[in-house]
């Protein structure tokens, strides 16, 4: 990662502050570190604050739910007064009215067939484990 302010690159694990872990943390929310974590949540921050679609593909239990979830959360992740998050969990029973009805029940009604989030906020919808055929 490229430090504007100092003028150099800087390796994406010394980009991490040490937060610990709290006595409190379930063991599916606990993050270990690494290069790929730090990279991946700064991708995720950088294409949601910019308003770029993305979407993260991997292996099973590589933790890219969670690095969303992080970042969609309005406790430390977005600012509540700016943004909404609607989250999308798939499965092969889902239907597409389903999922209309999902995202349109956290929206307001602005006219006919049109739905937005409220004034002056944005929304972002996560979908996750969308099944696509092989």
């Amino acid at each position: 990662m490229f430090d504007k302010v100092g003028r150099v690159w800087v390796q994406w694990l010394e980009t991490e502050v040490d937060e610990g872990i709290s006595d409190s943390a379930e063991f599916t929310d606990i993050v270990v570190p690494s290069t790929d974590t730090i990279r991946y949540s700064f991708l995720v921050n950088l294409f949601v604050t910019h308003g770029y679609h993305a979407m993260l593909t991997g292996p099973t239990g590589t933790g890219k739910t969670i690095y969303i979830k992080r970042k969609l959360a309005l406790d430390g992740g977005l600012n509540p007064a700016k943004w909404t998050s609607i989250l999308l969990n798939f499965s092969a029973q889902t239907s597409a009215a389903q999922a209309q009805d999902l995202v349109d029940s956290r929206l307001d009604k602005r006219r006919k067939g049109v739905f937005g989030p409220s004034r002056q906020r944005r929304c972002v919808v996560f979908v996750d484990d969308l099944n696509m055929p092989k």
